[in-house]
């Protein structure tokens, strides 16, 4: 393009409004199109009435304003005369009925000079003065404090040429004030023509620079926080209705979108902040070195209107006069990025109509206790909000194509902003990319942190957790490497002392910086980037084995002290235990005990494999033979199959063959439970087999009783008492009741199954008085089982009734949840009533479900024959068995 060839200087009279708050959140899209409309007709309407024709005007669209340039043949007092009264009935007939979105408030400025013309629009002086007169800070506040529709602000030569030359302008209605912004510094005159005047006990707008408008654009993609959002807009109202100064920090882990967060709520409402806004980027947790705060005033005062020359050399003097120069302004400060209290301290405002946001990776509890701020702690997403802030990225077809992929996606990235933003950018930059292309990335862990990396230091995970990381005190920072190697999702106090001794004074200092969290007291976990982080790190720490090994000591320890409480006698336990001090454990109680196994035991099953990888095998099978008790009492038949398999490859990786026996007896019985009969007897042969070769008669004793209850599930009820048998033949002669009783216990039962109840029952009476003898009350509750089963084959069902209750209410004692619901069900096979056997098999039913157990089904089944065949009509939901 040439050069452009101006025009010759014209004089005209330039004419601007804008409409006020065009930008809130509020207006969507469509608001926004409906207020320009609505601007343009209330403008054309206006002049119409004024008797200034609209045709023959000049007008340059400015999105929320319009810029009109008058020719010589409009009188400028028209302007001052008729246009505004014209304008503000212009505007009350097209708010009226309308929604707070589409309505409109405007500011008018009005000078006149020479301008020119060129192919794009007008320029000169008399424009930009124009505009600065409209956006000077004084007349912006005046304009809010007032509630009209429409404030006029003339230039000092425009109230003297015609303003103050007209009997009908109102003249005596504009106030004059000073205008210092940029280049200009002049006075001008502003009238609220159907608002508010400044009152006499109301002192006028100070004369001040142009209000600074600081805020970084906020995400097109923000999404969820609506709680978040909400607190704060309540704590903005608190403070207008003369609460006093507020200060607010937003916490949480890297990448949680605490920036993002605090952004979106400073442009929804800066609007409220006639003043302006302060940003910062602290830079706390940052590839390069923090801002000083000192470095901040200085750039603060500046802004403020201070020359630098007379900015003080010492720091308290600069923050004393920061807060001088903040005394009188309403202003929003975002301080973002803050590393500490102290960090940011200097640069909080003690206006009381000031509000101050600041976030940072760390807790700042000291402003909370000292300056009275209001903490707002970030988690990561809901569901919801992580899909939808995918779906900003990604195309919706490709999204709907694939709905499980997506889900995966959202766990993948633990729910975090960051993460989830980087996939989806990724994803949708690289349209070869499937989903499950990238979950594949996402879910080997060492390449998880790799996959969620942009190529820039803040779209890079690994970056931006680094931060984080090297600001922590060395014990910290190795107490964070070594929770990279725990198994588990989450991890208690005690576990972390194994890792070190100093894990109270760390784990504060870690959850203080979000790099760990204390979701219940004493229960700490990472999500799974961080964990994957910690990882990385403890890959190459050479303590790794050490901790390793201290870490399976503990919960080694732990597990076999808390099933002795669960179970206090179990025969031959010592061969097991060997010469580990379990003393050294915490717990105190069997229901501290069923507390830490509730907590631990997804830790636990891991750690089984774990301390096979570091060559602990003792470890690993003892481990699986620990978690025995609990697994079986809560129904977790699939978990302590998994287990035993587990304990059982670690026996043999070992070549340790009293583990291998009991791993493969141990693993027999619970697969026999899932109906898995010829592998568990295949097993137990081999178990038998190491026993033997072992001299280990404890270990032979406890197989022919597995054997006797696999085979007894499989109907070979003289098979399983001829192991019965055998069984007691170990013991008859030695003095242990214990033994004496399971081998009693286990006879009776084949007996029972073999109608042979006139012998079985003394045999169950003699196992139930020793098990109350040594007050082992699992085996009191299965005597009492079996001696149900043969009152009711001796058709004696009152009795029968008796020892079920009796047996029901020491495994709900124990926590038995299984055995519990077995003899619910035999209640109610016995029970007269049928209101009472609908109740016990409700209850029978609940248990099943929920540990999900086969016999739920034929349980089901049962209950609605009985409801159909029955005259029940109202029988208790669930609830225990009358006892």
């Amino acid at each position: 393009m040439g050069i452009v060839d101006f025009l010759a200087a014209v004089h005209r009279t330039v004419l601007v409004v804008d409409v006020s708050a065009f930008g809130d959140r509020r207006r969507t899209n469509l608001h926004q199109l409906a207020v320009r409309r609505g601007l343009y007709g209330v403008l054309e309407r206006a002049f119409g009435k004024a008797g200034i024709p609209w045709a023959e005007r000049d007008h340059e669209d400015r999105g929320d304003g319009v810029l009109v340039i008058l020719p010589p043949t409009v009188a400028k007092s028209t302007l001052v005369e008729a246009l505004p009264i014209q304008l503000v009935t212009a505007l009350r007939d097209y708010n009226a009925g309308r929604p707070s979105e589409e309505s409109i408030r405007l500011r008018l400025a009005l000078h006149a000079g020479e301008i020119h013309y060129d192919d794009h629009g007008v320029v000169g002086r008399a424009v930009n003065h124009t505009f600065r007169l409209l956006d000077a800070p004084a007349f912006t506040l005046a304009h809010a404090r007032s509630g009209g529709l429409l404030s006029m602000i003339t230039s000092a030569w425009f109230f003297d040429e015609v303003v103050w030359q007209s009997v009908s302008a109102a003249r005596d209605t504009y106030s004059r004030i000073r205008v210092t912004a940029k280049e200009t510094d002049a006075i001008a005159w502003i009238r609220l023509v159907d608002g508010k005047p400044v009152s006499q006990d109301e002192p006028p707008p100070k004369v001040r620079s142009s209000a600074p408008h600081q805020l970084p654009p906020s995400t097109r993609q923000f999404v969820g926080r609506d709680a978040e959002l909400a607190q704060l807009t309540a704590l903005l109202t608190q403070q207008e209705s003369g609460s006093g100064s507020v200060i607010v920090t937003i916490d949480g882990t890297a990448g949680i979108g605490k920036t993002a967060l605090a952004l979106e709520w400073a442009h929804r409402v800066r609007d409220r902040f006639p003043d302006g806004e302060l940003h910062v980027n602290l830079r706390g947790f940052d590839e390069q070195d923090p801002l000083d705060s000192s470095q901040v005033l200085d750039s603060f005062l500046q802004t403020l209107g201070v020359h630098p020359q007379s900015i003080p050399a010492r720091h308290d003097a600069k923050s004393a006069l920061y807060r001088s120069m903040l005394s009188e302004r309403r202003m929003l400060l975002v301080l973002d990025n803050a590393r500490s209290s102290d960090h940011v301290r200097p640069l909080l405002p003690a206006s009381p109509i000031c509000l101050a946001v600041v976030t940072s990776r760390n807790r700042l509890d000291s402003l909370l206790v000292r300056e009275g701020a209001h903490r707002i702690a970030l988690d990561v997403l809901s569901d919801a909000a992580a899909l939808a802030l995918i779906a900003e990225r990604i195309d919706h077809a490709r999204l709907e194509g694939d709905p499980g992929s997506t889900a995966e996606l959202v766990r993948r990235c633990a729910h975090l902003p960051l993460a989830l933003s980087v996939a989806s950018a990724r994803a949708a930059n690289q349209p070869a990319l499937s989903l499950r292309g990238l979950l594949k990335e996402l879910h080997d862990e060492r390449r998880r942190l790799d996959a969620l990396d942009l190529g820039e230091p803040d779209l890079n995970l690994r970056a931006v957790f680094s931060w984080s990381y090297s600001v922590l005190s060395p014990e910290a920072a190795r107490l964070f490497r070594l929770l990279g190697i725990h198994p588990g999702a989450d991890i208690g106090l005690s576990a972390c002392r194994s890792l070190s001794d100093d894990a109270p004074i760390a784990l504060r200092e870690l959850t203080s910086a979000h790099l760990v969290s204390e979701y219940r007291p004493g229960r700490f976990r990472l999500h799974d980037l961080l964990r994957a982080y910690a990882a990385e790190l403890a890959a190459t720490d050479p303590e790794r084995p050490a901790a390793a090994a201290r870490l399976v000591d503990h919960y080694l320890i732990t597990a076999l002290h808390a099933e002795r409480y669960l179970l206090p006698h179990r025969y031959g336990r010592d061969k097991i235990v060997g010469e580990l001090p379990l003393d050294e454990a915490a717990l105190v109680d069997a229901d501290e005990a069923m507390d830490w196994f509730t907590d631990e035991h997804p830790t636990l099953l891991a750690l089984v494999g774990f301390a096979a990888c570091y060559g602990l095998n003792s470890h690993a099978w003892r481990l699986g033979w620990a978690c025995t008790t609990f697994l079986r009492r809560t129904g977790r038949w699939s978990e302590r199959a998994a287990v035993q398999r587990a304990a059982l490859d670690a026996a043999v990786r070992g070549r340790d063959r009293l583990g291998e026996a009991t791993s493969r007896r141990n693993l027999a019985t619970a697969i026999a439970r899932v109906g898995e009969i010829d592998e568990a007897v295949t097993l137990l042969g081999e178990a038998m087999e190491l026993h033997e070769e072992l001299g280990d008669e404890v270990g032979m004793f406890k197989s022919h009783l597995a054997c006797m209850r696999v085979l007894g599930a499989r109907g070979g009820h003289f098979e399983a008492l001829r192991h019965a048998e055998l069984a007691w033949s170990l013991v008859r002669d030695h003095p242990d009741r214990l033994a004496h009783a399971d081998a009693l216990t286990a006879m009776a039962d084949q007996l029972s199954a073999l109608r042979r109840d006139g012998e079985a029952r003394p045999l169950c009476t003699q196992a139930f008085e020793l098990y109350t003898s040594i007050g082992h009350l699992e085996g009191q509750a299965n005597a009492l089982l079996i001696l149900g089963d043969i009152e009711r084959a001796l058709d004696r069902p009152v009795q029968a009734v008796e020892h079920y209750r009796h047996s029901y209410a020491l495994d709900r004692k124990l926590g038995d949840r299984y055995w519990g619901a077995i003899a619910a069900e035999r209640l109610a096979d016995v029970y007269p009533d049928d209101a009472d056997r609908v109740g016990a098999l409700r209850e029978a039913l609940a248990t099943y479900q929920e540990i999900r157990h086969p016999a739920a089904e034929r349980v089901e089944a049962r209950l609605a024959t009985l409801m159909t065949s029955s005259d029940v009509t109202r029988a208790p939901e669930g609830g225990t068995p009358t006892c």
